[in-house]
């Protein structure tokens, strides 16, 4: 008997060869589905490596549709029948699907007895995971004398560790000094998050990590969705034809709009409540049934941008994003790193909806979240303005006000079906920008601790930011706007004004799309060819553009 949890899973004629934690490998026998849309299943057949096929119903664009699922007793005749024919259903992968029907999912326990298969799903897998990244003299890069581990979530820097985990993240040099089942190169990531986010995104999408290690945040959501149509037997082409319908300018100016931002008012003020819509637009498309095929099907839900939606049926993105959004709240209170990771697909639903090579939107559907998006700012702002609150701002699905809003609250909730969350703030600025108007998406306050947006970029010089971090952290020390101490600021200006003058030469780094550059005599250059000498004054000059300005702030 051979049991733990599923790391990995590769295919070989015949079955597969299950990879559990602790390096343990097991069998299992299995043919793998083959979905194929053809007139002659018999002439599919005559490949040796498949067994036997089904003819089955589908549905496709409203419509029934025969499909032919072949079973292959080897996978790569999968690949050879796909060059060959017009093959559905392949995402979730092939052999994602064949877990999937044995019952051995990523990340759950399984044990394995001669053909007897025994599964628990368990919250988290009990395994081991690491990050490693070598540190050189400007950060975090692909060379340096030492080396950055982070395993399961313990944080150390040693000479040349040697790191033996079930799942791995390694930058550059770090590779080498790290064996895993699953070893993932950063450098090749397309996804935000962490390999503990990534090993959750596996565990919900029910898809191996080294399917969506490389993938974009797409790949993750998408794959929770085409479980759903799978389940309801919906055809998952290759390419979805999809043709938007015809519109004048006007309708579109009408329809094509994105979330509703006000002005702020600007300056400092005293005791801010800021309102905040849970998964706003995730839960809209939950809440309205948004989906590429409820939306213009049929007029149980009309609208004034000319779309309606159809409610007979829960659509396929709604009963992903329902489970998915029960999972974050979940994760919430046990692990905010996992949550995090369950955002991110959240986050990219509602641009997925739009987004051209969608198997489960349409434009259509993406104009009407942003559309009951507005309405329910709106609401919201009317609401405050009836029950006697200031509103300082409001921007998509937060809104910043002053007032009783204990009341206000538990009504808006009722009003809009959304659940809400309030943060309490001492005091809170909301920006200007250079011409003197307000700046929308520039604000900083001190609630439970200091909440900052817009204000520290990724592509100021380390010196800057570090100058910044100080100043707010300086600020987090009064408890009203009166209490704001401009003299600390001007010390902190004048330290850093030697700083720049004597600094080290990490303070000089500048990281502009993941490559670190210095600013030197003779122009920028990067940190990865070694310290070159630094433009004092650049450095300077830079300072105080930002000291001035935060100061207007204030």
């Amino acid at each position: 008997m051979v049991e733990g949890y599923l790391i990995d899973a590769k295919p070989i004629r015949g079955g597969l060869i299950l990879y559990l934690n602790n390096f343990k490998k097991a069998f299992v026998k299995t043919t793998f589905p083959v979905y194929v849309i053809t007139e002659n299943p018999e002439m599919v057949m005559q490949h040796p490596a498949v067994v036997s096929y089904e003819e089955e119903e589908w549905n496709y664009q409203g419509k029934k549709r025969k499909v032919y699922r072949f079973e292959v007793d080897d996978i790569s005749a999968y690949y050879y029948i796909r060059n060959k024919l017009n093959v559905v259903n392949e995402t979730p992968s092939v052999l994602s699907q064949t877990l999937y029907r044995l019952g051995i999912l990523p990340f759950r326990w399984v044990s394995i007895e001669g053909n007897e298969i025994k599964t628990r799903d368990d919250d988290f897998p009990n395994i081991s995971y690491a990050t490693l990244i070598p540190l050189d003299w400007y950060g975090e890069g692909e060379t340096g004398s030492k080396i950055k581990v982070i395993e399961n979530g313990e944080e150390r820097v040693e000479q040349n560790p040697k790191v033996k985990v079930d799942v791995a993240e390694c930058l550059g040099i770090a590779c080498n000094n790290v064996d895993a089942v699953v070893k993932i190169d950063i450098k090749r990531k397309r996804s935000p998050v962490s390999i503990k986010g990534l090993i959750e995104w596996s565990y919900d999408s029910k898809v191996l990590l080294r399917e969506i290690a490389y993938a974009t945040i797409g790949k993750a959501l998408t794959t929770n969705e085409a479980w759903v149509a799978l389940k309801r037997k919906y055809i998952i082409p290759k390419v979805v034809p999809r043709v938007e319908k015809m519109r004048t300018i006007e309708e579109l100016e009408k329809a094509d709009r994105g979330g509703l931002v006000i002005f702020p008012k600007v300056g400092c003020f005293n005791n801010v409540y800021q309102i905040d819509f849970s998964s706003m637009y995730p839960s809209l498309i939950v809440k309205y049934n948004i989906s590429a095929e409820t939306v213009d099907a049929c007029e149980d839900l009309k609208t004034e941008i000319g779309h309606s939606i159809c409610l007979k049926e829960k659509g396929i993105v709604p009963e992903a994003l329902e489970w998915l959004i029960k999972r974050k709240e979940e994760l919430k209170k046990i692990d905010e790193e996992r949550a995090e990771a369950v955002k991110w697909m959240l986050v990219a639903s509602f641009g997925y909806l739009g987004f051209r090579n969608s198997k489960f939107g349409k434009i259509e559907a993406y104009e009407l979240v942003t559309y009951f998006a507005r309405k329910t700012l709106r609401q919201a702002i009317e609401l405050a303005e009836e029950m006697g609150l200031e509103v300082l701002h409001g921007v998509i699905d937060s809104l910043s006000v002053r007032g009783n809003v204990k009341d206000y609250v538990k009504k808006l909730e009722e009003i809009t079906g959304l659940k809400v969350k309030v943060e309490e703030f001492k005091w809170m600025i909301f920006t200007k920008n250079k011409e003197g108007f307000p700046y929308p998406t520039r604000y900083f306050g001190k609630g439970e601790e200091m909440k900052v947006r817009g204000v520290i970029r990724s592509n100021m010089p380390n010196v800057v930011k570090d100058f910044l971090e100080e100043v707010l952290s300086s600020l987090s020390k009064a408890n009203s706007c009166e209490e704001i101490n401009v003299k600390e600021i001007d010390e902190i200006y004048k330290k850093y004004r030697e700083r720049i003058v004597r600094g080290e030469p990490k303070d000089y780094v500048i990281w502009i799309d993941g490559i670190p550059y210095v600013r030197g005599i003779k122009g920028f250059y990067e940190a990865y060819n070694g310290f070159r000498g630094v433009d004092v004054f650049y450095y300077l000059n830079y300072l105080k553009r930002t000291y001035e300005e935060f100061k207007g702030f204030l």
